[in-house]
């Protein structure tokens, strides 16, 4: 890293530290049941944290960017790699198509929804509204079998889904990956599809409506809970009627 790089890497990592609580530490551990070192210190904080330092030493570019993700990272300390998932949410838009790797390795080390979501969530759905070639790599994602990476297959669609453009061209692609997942018994898998769903009802109640309908009996419980939230009175108790129903079965 160059001087600058390594001037910001130390600001943030002496932020977080000196930031942290003990008493918010233990407890976050304990939630997440993490093997990581915390310090205690809550999200807004870490943001702050970041953008202070982006403020004073200015953007990265590339390299550097990827260069200071990592070296923030590679301590196993959770809010270090908050702040990494952050710094790289920041400054999506110098990203590549194939930095797509990068998010990858970041994600097979996080071992705890509270990165892969920050990672996968908002980082990876950032780079595939820019560059839609990546769409690729999230649907080997979603194939994969290891949990992590699955919802992070699925999580990458969150915020594309949201938007207009992103919808048209990714919905198609969404619900060919997901659905063979609704059969996954695995509470974060499950519960991540109905999270996706559920925002993408907020625009499009009708399209997450006429999908789901037939295939609402080989959906989990928290997949169609969360999925129906938005999707008006008549449109989630038909859903769910055929949840509890096991039917009406696949089109």
């Amino acid at each position: 890293m160059d001087d600058a790089t390594t001037r910001l890497v130390a600001q943030v990592a002496s932020g977080l530290r000196a930031a942290g609580d003990p008493e918010t530490a233990a407890g976050a551990k304990r939630y997440l049941k993490s093997d990581l070192t915390h310090y205690g210190v809550r999200l807004p904080v870490i943001r702050a944290l970041v953008a202070d330092a982006l403020r004073s030493h200015g953007p990265l570019p590339r390299p550097a960017l990827v260069a200071a993700a990592r070296e923030l990272w590679r301590p196993e300390v959770h809010e270090r790699r908050i702040a990494a998932s952050v710094l790289l949410e920041r400054q999506v838009t110098v990203l590549l198509a194939e930095d797509t790797a990068l998010l990858e390795e970041l994600l097979r080390d996080s071992r705890t929804w509270a990165l892969v979501d920050l990672v996968a969530g908002s980082v990876a759905g950032r780079l595939l509204l820019r560059e839609p070639t990546v769409v690729d790599v999230y649907r080997g994602w979603a194939a994969e079998e290891e949990q992590w990476i699955r919802r992070s297959g699925v999580l990458a669609f969150l915020l594309p889904l949201h938007d207009e453009t992103g919808f048209r061209r990714h919905w198609p692609v969404f619900t060919d990956l997901a659905d063979p997942l609704l059969a996954d018994p695995r509470f974060f898998v499950r519960k991540a599809l109905g999270w996706v769903l559920r925002q993408t009802g907020r625009r499009h109640p009708a399209e997450v409506h006429d999908w789901l309908l037939p295939r609402a009996g080989r959906a989990s419980g928290v997949t169609v809970r969360e999925a129906v939230r938005y999707l008006g009175e008549a449109r989630s108790a038909s859903v769910t009627a055929a949840h509890r129903g096991g039917g009406p079965g696949v089109r």
